[in-house]
């Protein structure tokens, strides 16, 4: 009998609402939400609370966790999740109303007048023999009114709001004195550590590719997003996205195809034309071109491996010194590390910094150290 894999779905890649069985490292932030809407369940009243963060930290899936994992858990009560982004007031009004009526089974009157919509709505949402609690995702200046408006409805009816929002609009629309009085608390998501970031990665790629990627490589994606990006989960998805076709259809990934897959948030790493940059900082340094040369073979031969670590660094260099009749000096390699690393060619993983890494294919690099160090030496 044929064995068959066990079918991993990619959803937690392709899906914009997915929402992961656990929820990792928000426990205080969950902790404070759940608080203030139990205690607004026991004592039947409304709260409205803002949920924000910079862009991609995960505020869509806090909210969505919230609302699909713990409310249906501990409360019972009706949810209404609405993603406000690109939607005029009509549009998220029209959607407000379809699913209230959806929740509560009632029969709806077809009507496209914002009014009318509005009524219903509220007729419906004041009626409910359960409590309600509404999310508005993706609020900013142009729907805000829509979410004041919920906010003071939800005050009337016991019902409860979450608003979800960029910091940057967080920070426009609290200078307003309407939205200031539509909302009672505030939960700002921080962007994750390195190791928080380390453990959401990992859980993603087992959630979703059909066989392991190895450490190394989960390790270096997530290296590769905390050195450009700020900690943010959404662009770890998009760099696993890019990885999914290979792995998928079962192709080894190596560090090239990670190289290639986060090549848009690299991409100003990429701009420097790295024949000038290593020229201008080996001027005659010839232990530098010796160092990156051999970094770049190493990577190069091993491409499973995505990192060299000191220790190796250090005893192949002695050993193209001793070839080349170069004096060895363990202080001179870290004096030529510390300049790579400075010039952004050489860069130290977060896990630790006995782990080095490059973005640049190393065959590049090799090429360039390898072409000036002869060059070097025919000037010598």
């Amino acid at each position: 009998m044929r064995m068959v894999k066990p079918h991993r779905s990619p959803k937690g890649l392709f899906d914009p609402y997915y929402v992961p069985e656990r929820l990792l490292h928000r426990d205080r932030e969950l902790g404070t939400i759940n608080g203030v809407y139990r205690d607004s369940f026991e004592d039947e009243y409304g709260v409205n609370t803002l949920v924000h963060g910079i862009s991609g930290v995960g505020m869509t899936v806090f909210s969505r966790y919230f609302l699909t994992k713990l409310i249906p858990e501990q409360f019972n009560s009706h949810t209404v999740y609405v993603d406000a982004k690109h939607k005029d007031t009509l549009e998220i009004i029209s959607e407000l109303n379809d699913k209230i009526h959806l929740e509560t089974s009632k029969p709806i009157t077809v009507a496209f007048d914002l009014d009318i919509l509005w009524m219903q709505f509220k007729r419906t949402a004041a009626s409910t023999d359960k409590r309600t609690v509404f999310v508005i995702d993706n609020i900013d200046e142009t729907n805000e009114d829509v979410y004041s408006k919920l906010a003071r409805l939800s005050k009337e009816i016991q019902a409860s709001t979450i608003g979800v929002l960029n910091s940057h609009d967080y920070r426009l629309l609290t200078k307003l004195p309407a939205t200031h009085m539509s909302y009672d608390f505030e939960i700002p998501l921080d962007t994750y550590t390195q190791s928080q970031l380390y453990d959401i990665v990992r859980m993603r790629v087992e959630d979703t590719f059909p066989h392991q990627l190895t450490e190394e490589i989960v390790r270096y994606i997530t290296d590769l997003v905390v050195e450009f990006d700020a900690s943010k989960p959404k662009t770890t998805v998009e760099a696993l996205k890019a990885l999914w076709p290979l792995a998928s259809s079962g192709q080894e990934i190596d560090s090239d195809a990670v190289r290639s897959a986060t090549m848009s948030i690299t991409s100003f790493a990429h701009d420097n034309d790295y024949m000038d940059l290593i020229e201008t900082i080996s001027m005659n340094d010839y232990m530098t071109l010796l160092v990156l040369e051999a970094m770049s073979e190493h990577l190069m031969r091993y491409k499973t491996e995505t990192y060299i670590d000191r220790q190796t660094l250090n005893e192949l260099v002695e050993v193209k010194c001793e070839e080349l009749g170069v004096r060895f000096a363990r202080n001179d390699i870290e004096r030529s590390l510390q300049t790579l690393i400075f010039q952004s060619i050489v860069f130290e993983s977060g896990y630790s910094r006995n782990l080095l890494y490059v973005l640049a294919p190393p065959e590049i690099i090799y090429d360039a150290a390898i072409g000036l160090r002869r060059e070097l030496a025919r000037r010598k």
